[in-house]
């Protein structure tokens, strides 16, 4: 009997050592340069110090982080300190912050709002809402979270913004499944134009699609998942090259990793900017 307490408490031991000592406390990063005419898109993880320059436009990309109870917003920690260091210009998220408004456990609305407002960014943070926002009417909930954490919500709306001399023209559509969602927007004259969707299935009906230069989203697929007689979606995950001049990027699913050694993930892009260039609408 007394071996079995021993066995026990050594069990909890480990628990507890893992608890506050191997837990993930950084974000994986994932960091991409991207030149105007996307003739060269790099994956710069290893290297993205070398590329630092002041005159490079930085946007963070998160989404599908699915709070909910046993999930907490604790788990934004390795990103705030991720966007501490790193300090990007602009913080995207795209959709799907919890997962069902029925049985979001609302004591911990004020730490949502905590740790979502300590993400900074100077030249402002952008969201747009995913299909699990939508479920059992959650969308006015997460519209009012996302507001009190200083993100802005764009809901079929478009937005400038601008880094020094580099002016970013920022579009928001609503949810493809849930939402309702416009696919014809206004043309405007910026240095970059960034199309913001929660779910890539349905972008190619947007009619100006190939005028943007970054098209971000979640909602990622694997193709694992559908059966030899499914047809998968045509843009399921990773990067997708639209076009001359329009790239897509789908963000993955926000943990990643092993059950006990998960570890979230934020995507950086690195845009620069061409010398010598007139903004193009």
């Amino acid at each position: 009997m007394s071996k079995i307490i021993y066995l026990l408490i050594f069990g909890l031991s480990l628990l507890l050592f893992y608890w506050y000592f191997l837990k993930p406390k950084k974000a994986k990063e994932v960091h991409y340069l991207i030149h105007k005419d996307k003739r060269q898109v790099l994956d710069i993880s290893n290297a993205y110090d070398l590329y630092e320059d002041s005159k490079t436009l930085l946007v963070a990309h998160f989404g599908d982080t699915h709070f909910r109870s046993g999930h907490g917003p604790k788990k934004l920690n390795p990103l705030i300190r991720s966007t501490i260091a790193r300090e990007p210009d602009i913080i995207v998220f795209t959709g799907d912050l919890i997962a069902n408004y029925e049985s979001w456990p609302h004591h911990l609305t004020p730490t949502l709002v905590d740790k979502l407002k300590r993400l900074k960014a100077p030249s402002g943070k952008f969201a747009i809402l995913g299909n699990q926002d939508y479920v059992k009417d959650g969308q006015y909930f997460v519209q009012e979270v996302l507001k009190d954490a200083e993100f802005q919500p764009l809901v079929n709306e478009s937005i400038f913004t601008a880094k020094e001399e580099t002016a970013v023209h920022i579009v928001g559509m609503d949810d493809t499944i849930l939402g309702h969602p416009v696919y014809e927007f206004d043309k405007k004259i910026a240095n970059w134009q960034l199309l913001l969707v929660h779910e890539a299935g349905h972008i190619e009906k947007v009619k100006s699609l190939l005028d943007f230069d970054l098209v971000l989203t979640g909602h990622q697929f694997k193709k694992r998942i559908f059966k030899k007689n499914q047809n998968a979606p045509k843009f399921t995950d990773g990067l997708y090259q639209l076009g001359s001049k329009t790239l897509l990027s789908i963000f993955p699913k926000y943990e990643a990793g092993k059950i006990f050694l998960k570890t979230p993930t934020i995507y950086y892009y690195h845009l620069v900017k061409e010398s010598n260039k007139k903004p193009t609408s």
